[in-house]
């Protein structure tokens, strides 16, 4: 049986490295992403269960990549985790998004949250 998928898009080395070991511990295939450019990349060719999304990236935004999962019919299935510094921004989107969590965010509450996000 696969692993459900997880996104784990994230610019920060350090942070995407834990996020990604959290959601493995949860039962998650992961893959890191490091900038949004790839991230639109990646979601043309597939669709994850799960997305641990940083909002400020380089190349494309956070926003611009929420927008896009939400507006695809492909990802209706697909929870969307923002994880990011703009606690401001990041309220704003609340409403688009299955969960906010603003940094920093540790290792445990991670794992835990995306237990609770697994598909059944």
């Amino acid at each position: 049986m696969r692993l459900p998928l997880a996104y784990v898009i994230e610019d920060d080395e350090v942070i995407a490295k834990i996020f990604s070991t959290a959601v493995r511990e949860a039962q998650f295939e992961t893959v890191i992403i490091r900038d949004g450019v790839e991230a639109m990349e990646n979601l043309e060719s597939s669709v994850p269960d799960l997305v641990i999304l940083d909002l400020h990236l380089p190349g494309i935004s956070g926003i611009n990549i929420l927008r896009l999962i939400r507006n695809d019919a492909r990802f209706a299935k697909t929870k969307v985790l923002i994880a990011s510094a703009d606690a401001t921004q990041s309220e704003f989107l609340r409403v688009q998004a299955d969960e906010v969590l603003i940094k920093p965010i540790g290792f445990l509450k991670m794992r835990d949250i995306a237990v609770h996000y697994r598909p059944s």
